[in-house]
């Protein structure tokens, strides 16, 4: 039974709606779908992830489950975002062990849905749910990564269309992607967040090409995406024009507050998978790494509660990206200490997916806003602290 549902108040009307949404998703996990049983087996390339997780989404939304949490108005069933965390926490359970490019439906989707125009969404969006369609999230660039007021992507008014020309980097499933939220200028470069929109781009459009990125882990999920005068209709903003600031902030929100949720599921699974292999003498590391993923489902359900409410965390987020990062780097410094063939022995298809997950919690202190980037926001933003 999922830790929410378990802790669920019975008298709660709201509540009670989500033990029995929990209780009839379990009761399906049990079943072992075929789709289930196939996106828990390690995946040996990013596309083979892809493969698997696609077909995971489409039985879950053509079975209902994956509806719950979004809107009706844009292919949903109603509910909160506890449904979806519900959701994640009994696949991760189950030995599903990412969410791949539907990370981005936690990341990109609350923002989509709350900004976007709603015409669009609502044709849009259900694709997203069914796994047909996925998205990428084009904001850092090669000269602008956590300073992200600083991009120089261009967005130029041609009649009734935008015309985009820049790169971006480090954009996660790009490769995979049908549409890319993107960051690009619309004022001068010294207005900085001032002059920022957001747009929609269709990444099939001519004059979008993308390069995909070798990681150290052997995946290739990143990838650096180049836009040269691509055409976007006018009426594919998210926000106003000149307000992309703002739907950024909104992104950053779950980005770095309710998705750690998310990521603390995958995590716990990675920590039940590893504890045939764990050794004594690294039972230090392990009560560290157990004590931080505690700290961890506290932050991150205050998360969950304020997006349930329709609010977001803002800068407080910041405090849940840092513990994030230590639970990660920590769970898999145990792993290492236990077992340092799990990075080192490509032979061994049973360690496939901690090596490849031990290798990505390298970068966890970089992606999403740097971790030097978080202590300036809570030391500016939340402690007030002089510049």
């Amino acid at each position: 039974m999922s830790s929410l549902a378990a802790s669920a108040p019975a008298e709660d009307a709201a509540h009670a709606d989500i033990v029995s949404f929990a209780a009839g998703f379990e009761a399906w996990l049990l079943t072992r779908p075929a789709a289930l049983v196939n996106a828990a087996l390690p995946q040996p390339s990013t596309d083979d992830r892809m493969v698997a997780m696609r077909r995971l989404m489409g039985d879950l939304f053509a079975e209902g489950w994956g509806r719950w949490g979004w809107s009706e108005a844009f292919g949903g069933f109603g509910g909160t975002i506890m449904h979806r965390a519900v959701m994640w926490e009994g696949l991760a359970r189950h030995g599903v062990g990412s969410m791949a490019a539907f990370e981005h439906l936690e990341v990109l989707g609350p923002t989509l849905l709350a900004m976007g125009p709603p015409e669009f969404c609502a044709q849009a969006f259900p694709g997203f749910l069914n796994g047909t369609q996925t998205w990428a999230q084009g904001f850092s660039e090669p000269d602008a990564g956590s300073d992200l007021a600083s991009i120089r992507t261009r967005a130029v008014l041609n009649g009734d269309a935008y015309r985009i020309t820049g790169r971006k980097i480090w954009t996660s499933w790009a490769r995979f992607a049908h549409w890319s939220l993107v960051l690009a200028r619309t004022g001068t470069v010294e207005s900085r967040h001032r002059g920022i929109t957001a747009f929609i781009v269709d990444l099939g459009s001519p004059g979008v090409e993308i390069r995909s990125i070798a990681q150290a882990n052997g995946h290739d999920e990143l990838a650096e995406v180049t836009f040269d005068d691509v055409v976007v209709p006018a009426g594919r903003l998210i926000g106003s024009l000149d307000g992309g600031w703002p739907v950024a902030m909104h992104i950053l929100s779950s980005e770095r507050g309710t998705f750690a949720w998310f990521r603390r599921c995958f995590l716990l699974h990675h920590l039940q998978g590893m504890l045939r292999r764990g050794s004594p003498g690294a039972d230090g590391l392990l009560g560290d790494a157990v004590l931080d993923l505690a700290g961890l489902g506290a932050l991150s359900m205050e998360a969950l509660r304020v997006h349930e409410l329709g609010a977001i965390l803002g800068p407080r987020a910041a405090f849940t990206k840092l513990v994030l990062c230590a639970a990660e780097q920590g769970l898999f410094d145990w792993a290492l200490a236990s077992d340092p063939d799990v990075v080192i022995d490509p032979f061994d298809e049973q360690g496939l997916d901690l090596r490849t997950a031990y290798l990505f919690s390298r970068i966890v202190t970089v992606y999403g806003g740097s971790q030097q980037m978080q202590l300036d926001t809570i030391a500016k933003q939340i402690l007030q602290l002089p510049a």
